[in-house]
């Protein structure tokens, strides 16, 4: 026998075989954790916004309110001091595609007006917002007492 220097075509496919299999199984997931990321940025941007309402109420002591609107939601007192108030003092501006839907299990009446009340001793109204978009869908569940969401990235 003799020694030889190399590798046999069946040894390359192989190789090359097995890489491909392990690109394969690697992607989808590797897009899984990049769409989960989006929708994490997504919620971050959101929950600035609720934490700035729950804030305001308690260093302002009065009741601010999230309002939504066909364009996004605005922050603003529940009495406001002046015309810059009532306009809102921050939003969160939807992005293209992106559906916002609040939901408020404690609401006496069967539609509420979309507007999420958090009151001057930091408590809010529990809240379930669900959110779909380009970026991924997730639904936070807010606690009434604590202000803090419990999130399910889809």
């Amino acid at each position: 026998m003799r020694n030889r220097d190399g590798f046999t075509l069946l040894e390359i496919s192989l190789a090359i075989f097995i890489g491909v299999l392990i690109v394969t199984i690697a992607v989808p997931s590797i897009q899984g954790v990049v769409a989960e990321q989006r929708a994490r940025k997504s919620f971050d941007a959101f929950e600035a916004i609720v934490r700035d309402a729950q804030s305001r109420s308690i260093t302002e002591r009065r009741a601010w309110l999230l309002v939504w609107d066909k364009e996004g939601v605005a922050l603003r007192p529940l009495e406001p001091a002046n015309k810059e108030e009532k306009k809102g003092v921050a939003r969160f501006d939807f992005a293209e595609k992106q559906t916002l839907e609040p939901q408020f299990p404690a609401a006496l009446v069967k539609n509420p007006a979309k507007e999420w009340t958090f009151w001057p001793s930091g408590t809010c109204e529990p809240a379930v917002i669900a959110n779909r978009s380009e970026d991924g869908e997730w639904i936070a569940s807010y606690d009434p007492l604590t202000v803090r969401a419990k999130v399910e990235v889809k």
